[in-house]
């Protein structure tokens, strides 16, 4: 259990790293990419123990846990969807001419990585 409450530590040092007023949008994506990677991971570890697995204080952890993460990729599509739509504005015509003059720049979008897409390998120890 000791990597567990390593990877306990580090979750919770990035988390409040990524919630920082200070970060710029770009270090912010990298800081919450960095947190839904370890999240991720630690699930996978703690399948290798059965009775964690069925103590029901994990169970309640598990469910909170898959909550956050289904909140967290609304959150980002939702984020998207108003940068798309703020990038939009800022492109066409009439709003384009006062954007250029007050300064208004392209946002970025929140990029999700490839490995976090894809789903993720769990070893049951059994072969198939």
């Amino acid at each position: 259990m000791t990597h567990e409450k390593e990877v306990l530590a580090k979750i919770t040092e990035i988390r409040a790293q990524a919630i920082s007023p200070e970060l710029k949008e770009k270090q912010r994506f990298e800081k919450e990419n960095i947190l839904s990677a370890l999240l991720s991971h630690f699930m996978i570890t703690v399948e290798n123990y059965p009775i964690l697995k069925s103590n029901e204080n994990f169970l309640q952890l598990q469910a909170a846990l898959n909550e956050i993460e289904e909140q967290i990729a609304a959150a980002r599509r939702a984020y998207n969807a108003s940068v798309f739509n703020y990038n939009n504005s800022i492109e066409i015509f009439p709003s384009k001419i006062i954007a250029d003059i007050a300064g208004f720049k392209k946002k970025v979008f929140f990029e999700i990585p490839e490995e976090e897409k894809a789903s993720p390998k769990i070893n049951t120890g059994t072969s198939l």
